[in-house]
């Protein structure tokens, strides 16, 4: 009988150390966690710029803000490579720069990864966004390849966080939707908690090598049910303009708009020519 409580002692002494471990190992990670609260190497290497979106109206919705990357190479911005999560700080500090400025916008997108959105100081950001700045509407958007990328435990950490994001001031967008059944299966859970579907125009161009399985129009009509309003994306010329014409599309982006903009130059840049 000894023996077998020594033995029970024994389980608990381990159990517990493997427990305490765990959360120690957690703690060290989500504090070191590189792209969160670290903004080492990314002050630099990385800005936020504008691009803008239109109503049918040809009038500005709204602003999304883009991360670019500088390579010092060409000496240009470009869109970054190898960046699986930049971090929240960045945002924070970015929108502090441009805070002033931000009364007279009626939207602003903030492009953020499953990593970001499921990370538990999440709400925490999203409480500081809406109570210490101008944003009249917050925009989240979560690109469809990030989330097509993520396992099943994390689609449903995104599915939880959505509930949990039904605020007057926060809406929520699922970016780079395309023409295939797969995008519409992988969606379809979220549809009754986002607020805009924007999609890639070019996954929409007919040729003999891409099958398209969901036309514009046909996603029109299915996401309807759920009040979803559509956003195109990437609209380059003057055909493309004119199919979101034709299908009375709510709001379109892409260069045929307007080029993405450094907001560090507000002089020139992106609020001061656009408003």
């Amino acid at each position: 009988m000894a023996s077998f409580e020594t033995f029970l002692w024994w389980i608990f002494i381990i159990f517990t150390l493997i427990c305490g471990g765990f959360c120690i190992e957690a703690h060290y990670r989500y504090k070191n966690k590189n792209g969160i609260d670290n903004e080492y190497k990314f002050s630099n290497k990385y800005k936020y710029f504008g691009q803008p979106v239109y109503d049918k109206q040809n009038k500005i919705h709204g602003y999304e803000l883009l991360l670019r990357e500088y390579n010092q190479h060409t000496n240009k911005w470009q869109l970054p490579r190898n960046v699986v999560d930049f971090p929240l700080s960045k945002i924070v500090s970015t929108i502090q720069e441009i805070n002033p400025q931000l009364k007279d916008i009626a939207n602003l997108s903030l492009n953020m990864t499953v990593s970001q959105i499921t990370d538990f100081r999440a709400e925490y950001f999203f409480t500081w966004v809406l109570g210490t700045t101008n944003i009249k509407q917050l925009v989240i958007e979560l690109d469809t390849n990030d989330i097509r990328r993520a396992n099943i435990f994390k689609r449903k950490e995104i599915l939880h966080m959505f509930k949990k994001l039904q605020h007057p001031q926060i809406k929520i967008t699922i970016e780079n939707v395309d023409s295939s059944k797969k995008t519409y299966n992988l969606l379809q859970q979220y549809f009754p908690y986002i607020t805009y579907l924007k999609f890639n125009i070019h996954s929409f161009n007919k040729s003999a090598n891409h099958w398209i399985d969901i036309t514009l129009a046909q996603w029109q009509r299915r996401i309807a049910i759920f009040n979803i309003e559509m956003i195109v994306g990437k609209i380059e010329d003057i055909n493309q303009v004119a199919l979101v014409n034709q299908l009375n599309i709510p709001f379109r982006q892409g260069y045929a708009y307007g080029h993405p903009e450094n907001h560090n130059h507000p002089s020139n840049g992106w609020f001061a020519h656009r408003l």
